[in-house]
């Protein structure tokens, strides 16, 4: 799909999902156990692009690995790469090019590094400096200061020192300090990482430093003014990958929008090593003035978009590093969040946030190929009505289930009928009908179609009370009578059922267009709202016979005009809003949470 609506939600949530594994965490994993000699076992390991360019990377270093089915198995070779020269296209995987910079340093052969088009323009300069402070030679093929780069085998510098030292700034990225503490175990002698000013986002440096300490590598931190690693041997280990704290921002967000529950199933936040298990405890702050993010940057977006839904101006700093990341993060935050209507305006290092949402209500949203752009939105999304997505896919980077995830969401609601009727509402080729049917035929209950019995009533002849020959279908009722006549006719089969109890009705998709038939059927009934993307409507019901034109539109203009025209009335209405977009989350979810 190249666009994705996010509908609004109605209802509240009590939601436990699998997260997918923390990415900081399953890249240096990766690395850890390919610089091991034998077999790492890595349960719980993201599987996302990110991570494939990872092990895509490893495998053309020669570094085996394989799938089970609870994660990945890494046959390390203690670090002995592949020799000669060799190529690694790492696309936009920042952590990828980070940490094979500084490990390719000590392969023997001539290693060029490159990535995308964003990447090439992703600094590495001071990691560079670093390496070169160690002895190594690196060229620039492009651009100073960023991919991509060329490095020679070299011999680390021979001095009489009994230690090696760098001296680098802390103000552009933990990576940098990150790939040289893994690096820092395969040299001779012990390295000395110095901080020069104060250290970005620390919390990605305790999980770099917890991951090598799982693989049998101790650093000594000196209050993050200064590392030491002393040579050691990495050791292959059984690793558990926690679920991405990152990921679990959005719901922890829609949770807080919507008094919901979430629980995380292989996430456990006081027990977390990563920095962004803390979001939670930045929520209340909201509104209140000046947050200091720094140590927790990606999560600072989700807290962007949650920022107008509370009063009172926030002010987000400590953000530097989102200059730097897979786009301009906040130049990307400030314009389409005044797409929105909200005020918003950023510095150097920090974003100020207004506390109303504009009269401009709904957008579409671009995402600069940034998957955190796209999950960040999709959380406002589900409160206000009108948030398009685009390049949905995008997620693919770190979450690839995100979208499938946000649909179950949605059904996490048990809904509660007693005798009442279930009436499902949306537009053509939402799956009322079938979704109706197995809903019914699950619960034992008659189901109703609405358009069905629109037919038969005007197939019967008034006067011999038989069937026309042949029937006339909805689109020649239409063309005969016209869309009025059709629309009289529905109102006496929604009252006609709705004076009946413990059915199951799916509805026309104009039905919402009269107060009076939505009051009738509501009247002894629970109305759910079956969403799906316009895109993915217009693919399944174009070639479609029995949907008569509402237009002399073009079909997927008129479509998308008439739900411009209807989604207000469908949300409106709802008790209760299913989305239905991927067509088969709600088949294995929704049987269940009906009684």
């Amino acid at each position: 799909m190249k666009q994705r609506e996010v509908i609004p939600l109605k209802q509240d949530f009590d939601f436990k999902l699998i997260l997918p594994g923390s990415k900081s965490i399953t890249n240096r994993a990766l690395l850890c156990a390919a610089l091991a000699k034998g077999k790492s076992r890595l349960f719980g390991a993201l599987e996302s692009d990110d991570t494939a360019i990872m092990r895509n990377a490893l495998r053309k270093l020669e570094v085996r690995s394989s799938k089970f089915k609870d994660g990945i198995v890494i046959e390390g070779k203690g670090g002995q790469f592949k020799k000669g020269k060799i190529t690694l296209d790492l696309h936009n995987a920042g952590t990828a090019v980070r940490f094979l910079m500084a490990i390719m340093a000590v392969r023997e052969g001539e290693t060029v590094i490159t990535g995308d088009k964003r990447m090439q323009e992703r600094p590495v300069g001071d990691l560079i400096d670093g390496l070169r402070q160690l002895g190594a030679k690196i060229t620039y093929l492009k651009r100073k200061g960023c991919p991509p780069i060329k490095i020679l085998h070299f011999a680390f510098r021979i001095s009489d020192s009994r230690e090696y030292v760098v001296r680098m700034k802390g103000d552009k990225s933990s990576q940098y300090f990150s790939a040289l503490l893994m690096l820092g175990p395969l040299l001779k002698k012990p390295l000395r990482i110095e901080v020069v000013g104060e250290l970005v986002s620390k919390p990605y440096i305790d999980i770099t430093i917890a991951v090598m300490k799982a693989f049998g590598v101790k650093v000594k931190n000196n209050d993050y003014q200064s590392f030491v690693v002393k040579p050691q041997s990495y050791k292959p280990v059984d690793y558990y990958i926690e679920g991405d704290a990152s990921a679990a921002s959005y719901w922890t967000a829609m949770a807080h929008l919507h008094k919901g529950k979430v629980r995380f199933e292989n996430l456990e936040t006081k027990k977390s090593i990563q920095g962004d298990s803390k979001f939670l405890s930045v929520l209340p702050k909201l509104g209140k003035g000046t947050i200091d993010m720094k140590d927790m940057p990606d999560v600072a977006m989700t807290a962007a978009v949650m920022a107008p839904f509370v009063k009172g101006e926030t002010k987000i700093t400590g953000l530097s590093t989102l200059r730097i990341k897979e786009t301009d993060r906040l130049a990307a935050l400030e314009r389409e969040l005044r797409k929105i209507g909200v005020r918003v305006k950023t510095t150097k290092d920090s974003i100020i946030i207004g506390s109303t949402i504009g009269s401009t209500i709904g957008s579409t949203i671009e995402t600069y190929n940034d998957h955190r752009m796209a999950m960040c939105f999709a959380v406002m999304g589900t409160k206000i009505p009108g948030i398009v997505i685009e390049n949905p896919g995008c997620v693919d980077k770190t979450y690839p289930q995100f979208w499938e995830d946000l649909e179950r969401m949605y059904l996490s609601k048990e809904i509660k009928l007693g005798q009442k009727n279930l009436v499902l509402t949306g537009m053509r080729g939402s799956g009322k009908t079938y979704l109706g049917k197995r809903i019914a035929k699950q619960l034992g209950r008659k189901f109703v179609d609405l358009d069905v019995e629109i037919e038969k009533h005007e197939n019967l002849s008034v006067d011999s009370g038989e069937s026309r020959t042949p029937p006339e279908k909805i689109p020649e009722i239409v063309k005969k009578h016209g869309w009025d006549y059709f629309r009289l006719i529905e109102q006496k089969m929604c009252t006609k059922f709705s004076n009946q109890k413990s059915l199951v009705i799916a509805t026309g998709g104009g039905v919402v267009l009269s107060p009076k038939n939505m009051k009738t059927l509501k009247k002894n009934g629970v109305n759910v709202f079956l969403f799906a993307d316009p895109q993915v409507l217009v693919e399944r019901i174009k070639k479609s016979k029995n949907r008569p034109s509402l237009t002399d539109k073009h079909f997927a203009d008129e479509l998308q005009s008439v739900w411009l025209e209807r989604r207000d009335l469908y949300l409106r209405y709802a008790d209760f809003v299913w989305d239905n977009t991927s067509g088969k989350t709600i088949i294995s979810h929704i049987l269940y949470l009906i009684s």
